[in-house]
């Protein structure tokens, strides 16, 4: 999918106040800015993960079941 920059940018900025993520700007024409996780950050890896195991075991199960009609291709 595509996101816009204003949401791409409203989001890294919730991030950075939540202490998701840290932004380091670097003092350079063009302007670069990267961004990575704070430790904290690192830990939430493992709930994303597990949610994606579970999205994978419900997509089978909803295939398997008579919910077919649910699941996107």
């Amino acid at each position: 999918g595509t996101i816009t920059q204003a949401t791409l940018t409203k989001q890294l900025k919730q991030l950075e106040q939540d202490g998701l993520i840290n932004r380091k700007v670097y003092a350079q024409i063009p302007p670069k800015v990267e961004y990575s996780l704070t430790d904290i950050g690192k830990k939430f890896k493992s709930v994303l993960n597990e949610l994606e195991n579970w999205g994978a075991d419900y997509i089978d199960y909803l295939k398997e079941s008579d919910r077919k009609d649910l699941v996107r291709q």
